[in-house]
């Protein structure tokens, strides 16, 4: 094969590797090259095991044909040995992440380092993804100080034995596997160049959050190295040597003072953690003036094991440079924490094992790496002396086989399998079997419960109106539950189960999954981060274009059943509202009516047929809908406003007649506004942070990247795996059981105040107790 057959295959091989399936049209279109040399390329990777075509199937005509990456047994290993604990991560070569792990275990840091701790991290990490140490192909690592166009390591700020070896073969040696070392922030800022926070920059600077800076300077999407990889270690210059430093080694004073800004964190007025906060700042203004002087940064991103706290940091560290600096105007918007977080080292080590072995991974040389994060990861502590034990399978029941029992079908990503169902109606047993196998179906959770099958929790997939007295019966037994929002159809059985599930000590969960939605953690994470300023109100719009089918011709439009439709598709929004601005409501008041299907005279009892008989795109317009519920008494259009805790104000305006289906939120701080157009990949997140006339695209935008599969933008499987952890491991959630019931109750609040003409309604609270309990993620009570 030619050399530039050669760079058209890895061509084709890039961009196959970010597809699940492509025609030959797609991928000549996305190549830019012929169908001839496509088809070429692709027989090439057929033959090399790198890809598959798939067998055409119920086409009329000749279809097209379609083709997959082949991940295969071979991975390709990420490790970042510069923080206080080391931190690996596992791709295939996809550039799929198949794990991450934040280890218990030091890293190499004295005199006479071992690496014992980290090779037996390693192989427990291989086997647990069910891997031989044979197939790890190549290994990125990421280590502090500076490496030379030898490879050989210049500075040893941590491990002075290391000095001047060439630790890339020193690696391979004991590793038994090709390695590749460079310098921790420089893989950091390379990380966050092509899929993080400095992927859009024409200047970029990536700086380690500390007193004495380090930082490395990125351009389209590269880093600057400098000829002897030196370039942007302003730390190193005599003029700012006499900054004070926390006393101790590196790597034992970086977590003390994380620890203190924790606390300011936790509590502004905290004196220890402003007075951190303050040292940080001072001692980082000189050398970050100097950066920006010299680069003119469109992005400043604070990295490091104290990059977390770039928030804080944020706001001092720009007035220190606006002071320092005449005629530069360094507002907090320039300097932001990374979007890969603590991963970025480890990433960019792993896309450097990916650049440098291209052919050892794929048999062709030049593939450049794929864009890699972990962002659909959730990280695992493990120590080395922890056996790499085959888990239990996690045994889950589902309760009520309608439209949402699917969700529980996520369970076996998760290391778990649904061993039983319950659902009265005879005709559902089917569905069980087709979503779940020959498993056993009962009539009642008593029945289930009597019949003495293990159970390690269960999906409560009922109607709402069921919710309470399911979820207690199961609480009551000792299974944990997984209840789909919302909680309840009214406060009182909200407040129910949360007691019911403190007294008994058996764990609650709510299916509020909307908070592992992509467009949703992007809006708090803009927030968190402090880019709008304080939160003072947010707006939602709900434009429920389905309505008509999903809740008008069941027992949703019944107010005896739903209470009002600001619980079924209203919890999940008001939940997000509070979860965005960290508060919850306490006053409410509303307006709202049946405006449309009311009019509608069609009616029928739609209890011998499920939802997916009846919906179509076609059923519109509204007052043209056939066949709706004999009972319709829940409003079809609601406006409510909210005011919270912390004083930020909410408004919820929910319409089950438009045309399209699509949510938008608005929040609105000190010094911005967010928004989002579309709610799901392709559309984007806009930023106005100046002041301007009418500006359609803000001054910021943040696409809305894919979630994954899975409901609701793949959030569903997120959410199923973050309750198997819970109930497993009792880790902590992202969900909350009472944000869970304020949502409930300021949707109660919200349809109470319309149906009494507006008057407004105030929230109860719950018991201290009961707040504590769940605040501290019901911990086990011996």
């Amino acid at each position: 094969m030619s050399a530039i057959d050669v760079k058209l295959v890895a061509l084709c091989l890039s961009t196959l590797r970010m597809q699940d399936r492509v025609t030959i049209s797609d991928l000549a279109e996305s190549t830019g090259l012929s169908r001839p040399t496509v088809t070429a390329a692709l027989s090439a990777l057929i033959d090399s095991g790198l890809a598959v075509e798939h067998e055409a199937r119920g086409a009329a005509g000749r279809p097209a044909r379609t083709f997959s990456p082949i991940a295969g047994s071979p991975v390709i290993v990420g490790l970042d040995l510069t923080r206080s604990t080391v931190r690996i991560v596992v791709a295939d070569r996809t550039g799929r992440l198949l794990y991450r792990r934040d280890a218990e275990i030091a890293p190499p840091a004295t005199a006479r380092p071992s690496l014992a701790p980290v090779r037996s991290l390693l192989q427990q990490t291989i086997e647990r993804v069910g891997r031989r140490p044979s197939d790890v192909v190549a290994i990125g690592i990421a280590v502090a100080g500076l490496i030379d166009e030898d490879g050989l390591l210049v500075s040893a700020p941590q491990v002075s034995e290391w000095s001047g070896r060439n630790l890339s073969t020193m690696f391979s040696d004991y590793f038994g596997a090709p390695v590749v070392v460079d310098n921790d922030l420089s893989l950091a800022a390379e990380a966050e160049s092509h899929g993080g926070a400095l992927s859009d920059a024409e200047a970029g600077v990536y700086a380690l959050t500390w007193h004495h800076v380090s930082a490395r300077v990125t351009a389209a999407g590269h880093v600057l190295r400098g000829r002897r990889g030196r370039a942007g270690e302003v730390g190193l210059l005599r003029a700012f040597s006499d900054v004070e430093v926390p006393h101790g080694p590196f790597l034992e004073a970086v977590p003390r003072v994380g620890a203190e800004l924790r606390r300011l964190r936790d509590d502004p007025a905290d004196s220890r953690g402003k007075a951190a906060l303050e040292a940080l700042s001072a001692a980082m203004t000189p050398a970050m003036a100097a950066l920006l002087l010299t680069v003119d940064p469109d992005v400043i991103v604070l990295g490091g094991e104290l990059g977390e706290f770039a928030d804080l940091v944020a706001g001092p560290l720009a007035e220190g440079i606006r002071t320092a600096v005449t005629g530069i105007e360094a507002g907090p918007w320039l300097i932001r924490g990374g979007d890969l977080g603590a991963d970025a080292a480890a990433l960019g080590a792993l896309g450097l094992a990916f650049e440098k072995h291209s052919t050892r991974i794929y048999g062709f040389p030049g593939v450049p790496a794929p864009t890699l994060t972990t962002t659909d990861l959730e990280p695992e502590e493990m120590t080395p002396e922890t056996p790499a034990a085959e888990t239990t399978e996690f045994r889950a029941a589902v309760i009520g086989v309608g439209a949402r029992a699917g969700v529980a079908m996520h369970v076996k990503g998760a290391g778990g399998v649904v061993v039983a169902a319950v659902d009265p109606d005879p005709s559902t047993h089917e569905r069980a079997a087709r979503l779940f196998g020959d498993i056993p179906v009962f009539a009642s959770v008593a029945d289930l419960i009597a019949s003495g099958i293990e159970v390690d929790g269960a999906f409560i997939t009922t109607p709402d109106f069921t919710h309470a007295d399911v979820a207690v019966e199961l609480l009551e037994a000792g299974i944990a539950t997984y209840i789909e929002k919302p909680l309840a159809i009214s406060i009182e059985d909200a407040d129910r189960i949360l007691e019911t599930g403190h007294r008994t000590g058996t764990k609650v969960y709510v299916g509020h999954n909307m908070r592992h939605m992509q467009v949703v953690k992007m809006m708090k994470d803009i927030v968190d981060r402090g880019e709008i300023g304080e939160v003072k109100a947010i707006w939602c719009r709900h434009f429920v274009g389905h309505g008509g089918d999903y809740y008008f011709k069941d027992w949703h439009a019944e107010r005896d059943k739903a209470m009002s439709l600001l619980l079924q598709k209203g919890a999940h929004d008001i939940d997000v509202m509070h979860w965005i601005a960290g508060t919850s409501t306490r006053s409410v008041v509303g307006v709202g009516d049946l405006a449309v299907y009311g009019e509608v005279d069609s009616r029928r009892d739609n209890s011998d047929r499920r939802m997916g008989d009846w919906f179509s795109m076609t059923n519109y317009p509204p007052l043209a809908q056939q066949d709706l519920n004999p009972v319709i008494d829940v409003e079809d259009i609601s406006m409510i406003m909210m005011r919270t805790d912390s004083g930020v104000l909410m408004s919820y305006q929910q319409c089950h007649f438009t045309p399209d289906y699509w949510r938008n939120y608005t929040v609105i701080g000190t010094e911005g506004r967010i928004e989002n157009f579309d709610d799901d990949a392709g559309g984007e997140v806009r930023l106005w942070n100046a002041r301007s006339d009418y500006l359609e695209k803000g001054h910021v935008r943040y696409p809305i990247e894919d979630g994954g599969d899975g409901g609701h933008g793949g959030a569903d499987p997120l959410t199923v795996a973050e309750f198997v952890d819970f109930v497993r491991n009792g880790s902590p959630t992202q969900t909350s059981p009472v944000a869970a019931r304020d949502a409930v109750a300021a949707g109660v609040g919200g349809a109470l105040s319309i149906r009494s003409g507006s008057q407004p309604y105030e929230i109860p609270e719950l018991s201290e107790d009961l707040l504590n309990y769940y605040a501290a993620h019901q911990p086990t009570r011996h």
